[in-house]
């Protein structure tokens, strides 16, 4: 008996394009369905210094957005770049709002240093309040390589490896 393909969303963050990048060939590796995150006080010069500072703050405010929840995708897979060593803002904002999550969320860092960020998962888990089903980090001077194509790779066999067992993950 074959198994339903899982619904899958991609929920986007990007300030300067890496990300989204990322997102589409994750997208298109999955099937899966775009969604931006709305983030527009982060947006020009000023907001890109706010984002900064915001980050240090770790003030995670998020603003309104277009979706209520998140609940109707078997699997969300959140994708953004890293600020100052933690997860973008809109990104930790999502994790800790009110915005109903499926149980299986996965997180795909970009970073203008070098991966892995482990501080960055280890704060997007207690944000989220459970672990991450998969996580990868792909530094900016890796874009284009053959590097990025295996941390991708390996990214969606990590995915694949978790939900061939059912439900394991939920306990």
């Amino acid at each position: 008996m074959d198994k339903a393909p899982l619904k899958t969303g991609v929920v986007i963050y990007s300030h300067s394009g890496h990300s989204r990048r990322v997102a589409q060939k994750l997208a298109d590796a999955l099937n899966a369905t775009i969604i931006e995150l709305n983030a527009p006080e982060f947006q020009g010069l000023f907001g890109y210094l706010s984002a900064g500072f915001e980050s240090l703050r770790q003030t995670c405010k998020l603003a309104n957005q277009e979706f209520k929840t998140l609940a109707d995708y078997d699997h969300i897979i959140l994708c953004g770049p890293v600020w100052t060593s933690y997860p973008a803002t809109p990104l930790r904002g999502l994790l800790r709002s009110d915005i109903t999550l499926p149980w299986s969320v996965s997180l795909f860092l970009t970073s203008g240093g070098n991966p892995p960020a482990t501080k960055a998962f280890k704060t997007a888990e207690a944000d989220l309040g459970r672990k991450l089903i998969a996580t990868a980090s792909l530094g900016n001077k890796q874009e284009g390589t053959p590097e990025e194509d295996r941390i991708i790779d390996a990214f969606l066999k990590e995915l694949a490896s978790t939900h061939d067992q059912p439900k394991l993950h939920a306990l």
